[in-house]
C-alpha cells in the first residue's frame, strides 16, 4: 500500500520479520508482553534528541517516542516472525537532531527485522536499513 498526502506523514505502515538470535530449527519467540525498554542507540550512535527514547509492549500492541514523536501500533509474531502493523506517529517538528534520528528508527523498523536478545540483557532490532539496541528500562512510567 502507498500513502500519499497529509496522511503519509501521519500513518507509517510497517511489516518486518524477527527472528530470534539464537540459532536453531525451530527459534523461540520472545516474550516482550509487558516489556519497556529505553533506545540506548540507533546505528550505533546514542540518541541525540532532547527527548527521551523509548519502546513499550503489551500483548499485542508497541509504543514509545523515537526522539520527536509518540508512536504506536500493533505488532505479533507468527512462527518466529515478528510483524508490526499499523505503527502511526504524531507529527510534530522538532528543533535539533530528533527528527533525524526518528527517520532512521522508522526506516529500520520498516524492514525485515533480526530481533536478538543481548548476554548483558540488551535487545537490539536489526534491519537491512541498521541496528537499535534497547536496554531494560527500570522507569515503566516512561512513554
Amino acid at each position: 500500500m502507498r500513502m500519499t498526502g497529509p496522511m503519509a506523514g501521519v500513518a507509517l505502515l510497517v511489516t518486518g520479520c524477527a527472528h530470534v538470535g539464537a540459532a536453531s530449527d525451530h527459534p523461540r519467540t520472545p516474550t516482550l508482553a509487558g516489556t519497556h525498554w529505553t533506545i540506548a542507540s540507533i546505528n550505533d550512535a546514542a540518541p541525540a534528541a532532547e527527548r527521551e527514547t523509548a519502546m513499550r509492549f503489551t500483548a499485542d500492541r508497541v509504543s514509545g517516542n523515537a526522539g520527536c514523536n509518540s508512536f504506536g501500533g500493533g505488532y505479533s509474531f507468527v512462527g518466529g516472525v515478528m510483524t508490526m502493523t499499523q505503527l502511526i506517529s504524531t507529527k510534530m517538528a522538532c528543533p535539533g537532531p530528533g527528527m533525524g534520528q526518528e527517520s532512521a528508527v522508522f526506516k529500520i523498523l520498516q524492514r525485515p527485522l533480526t530481533v536478538t536478545a543481548e548476554e548483558d540483557g540488551s535487545l537490539t532490532l536489526s534491519s537491512e536499513a541498521g541496528t537499535i539496541r534497547l536496554t531494560p528500562d527500570n522507569n515503566p512510567s516512561s512513554p
